[in-house]
């Protein structure tokens, strides 16, 4: 389901329904990312001076011209971004795809297929070696 009625201010549409990505801004602000047209659009969780919040539109970028479509039918759609780095994950008829925000850098990741969310694996955390001997260095006594 999408968001809850009272997410959706004046200038959001209820039409961007569940292809939206959650994402941290880069002022560290909730945003998210979703495609109107032929457009990705990004918006921010702002509060103002009366403590009111509501979503601003940040930035557009025009995706004809840079990822491909399958047919005129076709119309692209977000279905996730990677945390941290700045990228976002676009869905067409033609594959999917990765637009990075600072650069505009777009780079086809996978075939076409059926994409309904994208969760990037980034990394993970393996503990010092130094304070965990290994089994060898246990046994070697």
């Amino acid at each position: 389901d999408p968001p809850t009625k009272d997410v959706y201010k004046p200038g959001v549409r209820k039409e961007y329904g569940n292809h939206v990505a959650l994402m941290v801004m880069e002022d560290s602000s909730l945003g998210f990312a979703c495609v109107e047209g032929s457009s990705l659009h990004l918006w921010s969780r702002k509060v103002n001076a009366q403590g009111d919040a509501g979503w601003v539109h940040c930035r557009a970028i025009l995706l004809e011209s840079v990822i491909p479509v399958a047919s005129s039918d076709d119309k692209p759609f977000v279905v996730g971004c990677a945390e941290g780095v700045g990228v976002i994950f676009v869905s067409t008829g033609a594959g999917l795809f990765t637009i990075k925000l600072d650069s505009g850098l777009v780079k086809k990741v996978a075939e076409s297929g059926v994409y309904f969310s994208v969760l990037p694996y980034m990394s993970f955390y393996t503990p010092d070696r130094g304070r965990f001997p290994s089994l060898a260095e246990i046994t070697d006594v």
